[in-house]
């Protein structure tokens, strides 16, 4: 199995479903530690990420970016490069044939142009991946939020830990204001609140991305994710769901 983005998509999949289990923490350690050890796994993390996460309305621009980051791979031993890829997949045993994810086409892109050999005869693929690639640069946009928050507190990593005996004292601005929405809002009052503390979530992760190990990284890659999928419903289940935010809030801040 060469395609990096499959094995990474299939990792973040059992993070984000079962962390809890003691199987899938120790699976995803192992997955951890051969990126931090591998330079060539870990070169591929980061491109991948590059690419899936790009924002650009310039083709040329595109392009561009788009070959530079395939260009990290000229140095590498492609049979090496595909030894190293084995190795992750070679930990997910079946479960990597069982994947389906949004991302497929561009990762088996991504993947074409790390491994194909740069030959006359290959101009043609080379090209078509490339562009199929930059036509998802081009139409990538930030997500929109449609999806309901579930956080395990495992994904918050080291980042918790001095924060997390912090929340049970006095009550926090933040919970004041829960409070009163609770007792004297109406539906758009608490809607306005869930949006700004979900805004502010947000901006709080993007900070601590900027500084941050490549395992922490992972994580909270994770996290917005799921952030950026909330629906926002304001239902019965709403003082336990901004609960959850005002306190990932705290772990973040």
């Amino acid at each position: 199995m060469e395609n990096f983005g499959k094995i990474k998509e299939t990792f973040n999949q059992i993070l984000a479903e079962d962390i809890s289990n003691k199987e899938s923490k120790d699976l995803f350690k192992k997955y951890l530690r051969l990126l931090k050890e591998d330079k060539m796994l870990k070169t591929q993390f980061l491109v991948v990420s590059n690419i899936e996460n790009k924002i650009e309305s310039d083709r040329e621009k595109a392009t561009q970016f788009v070959k530079e980051n395939i260009g990290l791979f000229s140095s590498f031993d492609k049979k090496k490069l595909l030894e190293s890829n084995n190795k992750l997949s070679g930990l997910l045993k079946n479960i990597l044939n069982d994947i389906d994810y949004t991302n497929k086409e561009l990762h088996e892109n991504i993947s074409k142009l790390i491994f194909t050999k740069r030959t006359p005869n290959n101009i043609d693929t080379i090209v078509e991946s490339t562009s199929k690639i930059v036509d998802y640069i081009l139409s990538n946009k930030p997500k929109i939020i449609n999806e309901a928050i579930e956080l395990p507190n495992s994904m918050l990593s080291t980042i918790m830990v001095d924060k997390y005996n912090e929340k049970y004292g006095d009550l926090t601005e933040d919970e004041k204001k829960v409070i009163r929405v609770l007792l004297e809002s109406n539906d758009e009052g608490k809607k306005e609140l869930y949006s700004s503390t979900l805004k502010e979530c947000i901006e709080l992760v993007n900070e601590n991305l900027k500084e941050c190990s490549l395992e922490t990284k992972e994580k909270l890659l994770i996290v917005k994710e799921r952030l950026l999928n909330d629906k926002q419903i304001i239902d019965d289940t709403f003082a336990k769901n901004i609960t959850k935010l005002i306190n990932l809030k705290i772990d973040l801040s």
